[in-house]
Formats: structure tokens, C-alpha cells, sequence
């Protein structure tokens, strides 16, 4: 089996712009009512756990969360005829695996809250939220195999293993300021892209795509996945914590070297000075806000936003052999929410 392409981005060939599209719903469960199915398996594959883990997982499931990853499997396999449960079960699968490895973040980053609410590893410590996260891990495995999804789990498990080494990448790459596009492109293509592309991929083959064919729902969902993590990117520096969650610039706090900030660095007029700033063991809030000031000036978050675009549109353009359907319509739109989303 062809194995999913995290090759960065070189054509230079832009692929339409996206016009005359709305936004998809805010809450895709009302939209989109198969995902009902979706929270109620996710549900019941928490009550089977029993104890501190069923409790812990059952309060990550009821704080919400796009579930894009489920959606993106579902909406991949309409564009190829109708649901069945194989696709059901691939996209409760696919949540599962997210769901999980939110968990190991939370671990990793010492986090206290996610969406609003205290994390696993706060509240029970860091044993017992690795050990909730292992076993939805566990629990999503269970679900392809019993079901005999084994293309779907060979996608994923595939999306499994580059996250972890995405998360290794970016530890080591921590504060490390010679960083370039290339290797930005191959690190969120580790920890964000591989995975929709998997959900895609998997959706497809859940629903009898060929092969060219769930390689072209793959790519898809890789480009989006860039998209997606660029602007996540950008919102760390413009968005609103209110409604992000987070601090302004903490990605930046946290030694994350993102593309905003490379293009910045790759600025004659700005390189050096931003760098200087940035090797500060110890930065003030200020310090944050002149490299805030420098981004702008610069437009290096305008040229940011313009490679999320190409992403999106690269995206976009790997639909064009499907025919028309509300499937590919909604695929078209995702691409176009996901650049202009505040959180």
C-alpha cells in the first residue's frame, strides 16, 4: 500500500482561488446529524473503560471540539456514495486517535486547561492521564480490528507514528532559530497534516475509492492540514486569547519556531535585530510585542497568510477529478473556513 506523500509544497502553479463559498455550520453535530452516531460511539467506548479513566475521557468528550477529524472521514467517503458502518466506525476511530494524543499533549506541554476546562494530567496527575490516553489509543485499535478495517488502521497507525516523531522534532528543535520552510513543512506535516490526510484516506477506502483516488483525498487532507496549522500559526500572535485559549505569542514563549517567524528572520531588515531578541534566555512582555510590531511591518504574517492560501487552494485543486456532490461541496467550503477561523 502506497504510503501517505509528507513532501513540502514546490510548484509554483496556483490552482483557482476560492470564491463564492460560505462557511460551513459552527457546530457541524446539528449540520452534519451521522455525527450524532459518531459522539454516541465515542460515548460508549468511554463507559466500557469504568473508573477515574471513564470519568477523565467522558469530561474531555462533553468540553466539545471541532471534530473535524471524524467529519473529514465521512465527507471523503460520501464523495464516493453513501455511509455505511465501516465509515462510522473509521471515523469514531480516527476522533479516538485525536482525542488520545490531545491527552499526551497536555502531559507533555503541562498543561492545566483544554477548551476551558481542566485537564486529565491536573486533575489525576501525569500517570494516570498517560495511561487514559493509552487506552484510547487501545480502544481505537479495537474498533478497526474488530471490524476488520485493516486499510483504514494501516493509515492511521501510519498517522500515529509521525506524530510522535513530529513531537520529537519539535522538542529538539526547540529556540532553534536557523529553521527553514522546508523543515517547518516537514514538522507540521508530522504533528497536523498526516493525520487529516489519514482520516481522508481512510474514509475513502472505507467507501471502495480506488487507490488513485484515496491518494488524491489524502493529499487533500495533508494541504489542509498545513493550511490549517499555518493560520493556527498566524492566530498565535493575532488572535484573541478569549477566544483561542491561549496567550498571545505562546507558541513563541514556548521556544516554537513557526513560519510567521522564519519569514521574519529571513528579512535583511529584520533578521538580525528579531534574532537578537529572540536568543533572550529571559524576554519581557514588551520584547513580545516589538516582535508582534515586527511581524506586521514586515508582512511576514501577510506572506504567512499567503502560503496558508496556496495550501488551501493546492487543497481544493486535488478535488477537481471528483464530480459534483454536497460531499465535495462541503470539502471546497472546509478549505475556505479553515482560513479565515478566530480559533
Amino acid at each position: 500500500m502506497a504510503s501517505i506523500d509528507v513532501t513540502p509544497l514546490t510548484s509554483t502553479d496556483l490552482p483557482p482561488l476560492l470564491t463564492g463559498v460560505e462557511a460551513p455550520a459552527s457546530n457541524p453535530v446539528i449540520s452534519f446529524p451521522e455525527l450524532l452516531i459518531v459522539e454516541e460511539k465515542l460515548r460508549e467506548s468511554f463507559q466500557r473503560a469504568g473508573g477515574t479513566i471513564k470519568d477523565s475521557c467522558l469530561q474531555l468528550l462533553s468540553s466539545g471540539g471541532k471534530r473535524l477529524r471524524p467529519l473529514l472521514t465521512l465527507q471523503s467517503a460520501q464523495c464516493f456514495g453513501t455511509l455505511n458502518i465501516a465509515t462510522i466506525d473509521a471515523a469514531v476511530a480516527a476522533e479516538l486517535i485525536h482525542m488520545a494524543s490531545l491527552i499526551h499533549d497536555d502531559v507533555i506541554d503541562h498543561s492545566d486547561l483544554r477548551r476551558g476546562v481542566r485537564t486529565i494530567n491536573s486533575q489525576q496527575g501525569n500517570q494516570v492521564a498517560v495511561l487514559a490516553g493509552d487506552y484510547v489509543f487501545a480502544e481505537a485499535f479495537r474498533i478497526l480490528a474488530s471490524n476488520h478495517l485493516l486499510t483504514c488502521m494501516s493509515y492511521l497507525v501510519e498517522a500515529i507514528q509521525a506524530m510522535c516523531h513530529g513531537e520529537v522534532q519539535q522538542a529538539s528543535e526547540h529556540y532553534n532559530l536557523t529553521i527553514d520552510p522546508s523543515q517547518y513543512f516537514t514538522r507540521i506535516a508530522q504533528k497536523t497534516g498526516i493525520l487529516l490526510s489519514s482520516c481522508c484516506a481512510s474514509g475513502a477506502a472505507s467507501a471502495g475509492a480506488s487507490q488513485a483516488e484515496v491518494e488524491c483525498l489524502g493529499l487533500y487532507g495533508m494541504n489542509l492540514g498545513y493550511a490549517y496549522q499555518i493560520i493556527d500559526d498566524i492566530l498565535d500572535f493575532t488572535g484573541n486569547p478569549l477566544t483561542t485559549g491561549k496567550p498571545v505569542a505562546a507558541d513563541l514563549s514556548n521556544g516554537n519556531i513557526t513560519l510567521p517567524v522564519i519569514y521574519l528572520l529571513e528579512k535583511p531588515l529584520y533578521g538580525p535585530w528579531a534574532a537578537e531578541i529572540l536568543q533572550k534566555k529571559e524576554r519581557s512582555p514588551r520584547d513580545s510585542q516589538k516582535i508582534l510590531q515586527a511581524l506586521i511591518s514586515s508582512e511576514a504574517l501577510d506572506e504567512a497568510f499567503t502560503t496558508a492560501l496556496y495550501c488551501a487552494q493546492t487543497a481544493v485543486a486535488s478535488l477537481n477529478f471528483l464530480p459534483s456532490s454536497p460531499a465535495k461541496t462541503f470539502l471546497i467550503k472546509l478549505a475556505h473556513t479553515i482560513l479565515y477561523r478566530k480559533a
